[in-house]
C-alpha cells in the first residue's frame, strides 16, 4: 500500500522545474531561503520572481505562523516531511493568505540535504 507520504515524495521528483507547475510550490535551501517558487505562488501572493527569489520564507509568514515554522523546518529538513501544517502568509498587498503547507525535503546520494518541495494549499475558507 502506497502511503501519502510516498505519494507526495514520488511527485516531488517531478516539481523540480516549478514553473511548469500550475499549483501553489516553494522550494527552500537549507537556510530557508528561496530557491524556486511556482507561478500559482506567485499569483497567489502578488509578486514577481525577482521580488521572492533569495529571500528568507520567514519573511513572509504572519507572527502566528513564525513559531509554527521555526518548530517543523528543522523537521522537514532533518525527517524529510512535514503534512498539512497551517499557516498564514503576507501578500504583497498586506493581507494574509491562509494556507496548508505540506512538505518533502530532497537528499543527495550521501544523504545531504538540498532543499524543499512544499504545496501551499488555501484553507478552506480561502477557496
Amino acid at each position: 500500500m502506497i502511503t501519502d507520504r510516498e505519494k507526495l515524495m514520488e511527485t516531488r521528483r517531478h516539481c523540480k522545474d516549478l514553473k511548469h507547475t500550475e499549483i501553489a510550490v516553494q522550494s527552500l535551501d537549507f537556510s530557508g531561503s528561496i530557491l524556486d517558487v511556482s507561478p500559482a505562488w506567485l499569483d497567489a501572493m502578488g509578486y514577481q520572481r525577482e521580488e521572492v527569489i533569495g529571500r528568507h520564507f520567514f519573511e513572509f509568514l504572519d507572527k502566528q505562523s513564525l513559531m509554527k515554522v521555526d518548530s517543523c523546518f528543522p523537521r522537514l529538513k532533518d525527517f524529510g516531511y512535514v503534512d498539512a501544517v497551517p499557516l498564514g502568509l503576507m501578500r504583497k498587498d498586506k493581507s494574509v493568505l491562509k494556507v496548508t503547507l505540506t512538505g518533502t525535503s530532497l537528499y543527495g546520494p550521501n544523504g545531504t540535504f538540498i532543499r524543499t518541495f512544499c504545496e501551499l494549499t488555501p484553507a478552506a475558507n480561502e477557496q
